[in-house]
């Protein structure tokens, strides 16, 4: 009965460690979704800056508020966009032990929680 208990908890491991990948991945879509709509609202925010720029070189007349507010605007995408790189950066450097499941960072060989020796493979 040992034996197929053991089978079981290894299926049950495998299953989970399949089911994590599978949400990571997920996830990382999500967040280069997220990046990718973050840089196109960054875009019209720049073209929108550009137009209170010509209107004040045509005109004379410079909206510092609107100017203002789009340098804030922009300044805000860019810290998302680069908070959400280093999520997705901090997420690409764990790997997952096979045997247990257990998160692992690339510099550790032995796995903390089984002791089970870990795998290198590099993924892109």
């Amino acid at each position: 009965m040992d034996f197929f208990d053991e089978i079981l908890d290894k299926a049950k491991v495998a299953f989970d460690v399949a089911v994590k990948t599978t949400e990571d991945v997920a996830q990382t879509g999500k967040k280069k979704f997220n990046i990718a709509s973050l840089e196109s609202k960054l875009s019209k925010d720049y073209k929108a800056l550009g137009e209170v720029f010509y209107n004040f070189k045509k005109k004379g007349e410079l909206d510092n508020e609107a100017v203002d507010a789009l340098i804030l605007a922009i300044d805000d995408k860019i810290a998302e966009i680069e908070t959400i790189k280093e999520e997705i950066r901090k997420a690409k450097s764990n790997r997952v032990c096979a045997n247990c499941g257990a998160a692992i960072d690339d510099d550790i060989i032995f796995c903390p929680i089984c002791g089970q020796k870990l795998e290198f493979t590099t993924e892109e």
